[in-house]
């Protein structure tokens, strides 16, 4: 088995491809957390054991996840536990490809909505037009693969906590993020006479 890491950015063009399918990076998160088995994945994702199976072996094979034990089962079955290599992966798109990094899109997208959507909740200044939203997008983005980069923390009992540092951090560093809450956030002056 190899090390594990706590982030991994991935710069590699064949590893984001297989981070851009969408069960690929289900499977990711769940196996972040601690090692499955190929039957328990399945049940877990829906999927059945073959479709997870050449999952997993992609995967692998990626350097993704790596197997962690064997041991025979019943009927000579040999059940194969994986964990990923890695409780985060962060797929930095300035490195990849067009067509590799067009299949993001749709969530990092999604992602700066959501940023604006709780921008506009604290403060009224946000305009949710077309520019603005690949502007924030690809703003994000950058500060988020900026701030992977430089995470030095352990690795954490839940990969969640990593991963809302990291992007905790990133909204902290991104330009149009901190503009609109910069007012929100300085500090109360009080005078006492």
């Amino acid at each position: 088995m190899r090390d594990r890491v706590a982030v991994k950015v991935v710069t590699d063009e064949s590893q984001a491809r297989l981070i851009s399918d969408p069960m690929r990076r289900e499977m990711l998160r769940l196996l972040s957390r601690r090692a499955l088995t190929e039957k328990e994945l399945s049940k877990m994702i829906g999927l059945s054991p073959p479709s997870i199976g050449h999952h997993l072996k992609a995967l692998t094979e990626g350097d993704l996840i790596s197997k962690t034990r064997s041991e025979a089962g019943g009927h000579g079955i040999v059940q194969k536990w994986y964990i990923a290599t890695a409780q985060a992966f962060i797929v930095d798109r300035e490195h990849l490809p067009n067509d590799v990094r067009r299949y993001f899109m749709p969530i990092d997208i999604e992602r700066a909505r959501a940023v604006a959507a709780c921008l506009s909740l604290i403060r009224d200044r946000v305009s949710p037009s077309t520019r603005n939203m690949e502007t924030l997008t690809h703003q994000v983005c950058r500060a988020i693969c900026k701030a992977a980069e430089k995470y030095r923390g352990p690795m954490e009992d839940d990969p969640e906590k990593i991963i809302h540092q990291i992007y905790s951090q990133a909204l902290r560093d991104t330009e149009s993020v901190n503009s609109t809450l910069k007012p929100l956030l300085k500090p109360i002056e009080v005078s006492i006479a």
